[in-house]
């Protein structure tokens, strides 16, 4: 078996709603472990954008209108490129893969969060 390569996922998400949690995924970056750019997916969010959050994100509608895949075109993408054995690190990388709908053992192999927890 091939030693697994580390990766990492970063989601951002715009405003769908004016609660905290009322959140569509928006944009999908994978890095490797080179710090290379495999993917940079932008993803047109499937109900009405209440902010796209720019300070934070950088997203605006018209990018999103332009560049944007509908969600499960995107997943598609990327679980293509992810390998199955792959090593997820990240801060905070539990909330990215919960939104992402990916599974352990099934779309990557283990995931290494840098957040400290209590």
């Amino acid at each position: 078996m091939n030693a697994a390569g580390i990766y990492s996922i970063d989601v951002e998400a715009v405003a769908t709603g004016t609660d905290h949690n009322a959140r569509s995924v928006a944009q999908i970056s994978l890095v490797d472990q080179h710090e290379q750019v495999l993917l940079n997916l932008y993803v047109r969010p499937p109900v009405p954008v209440v902010s796209y959050l720019y300070p934070l994100t950088g997203l605006t509608h018209e990018l999103l209108e332009q560049y944007g895949l509908p969600l499960e075109q995107a997943l598609a993408i990327l679980r293509a490129n992810l390998p199955k054995n792959a090593v997820i690190v990240g801060q905070n990388i539990r909330k990215d893969i919960e939104w992402l709908g990916l599974k352990e053992s099934v779309d990557y192999g283990s995931l290494v969060d840098l957040v400290r927890r209590p």
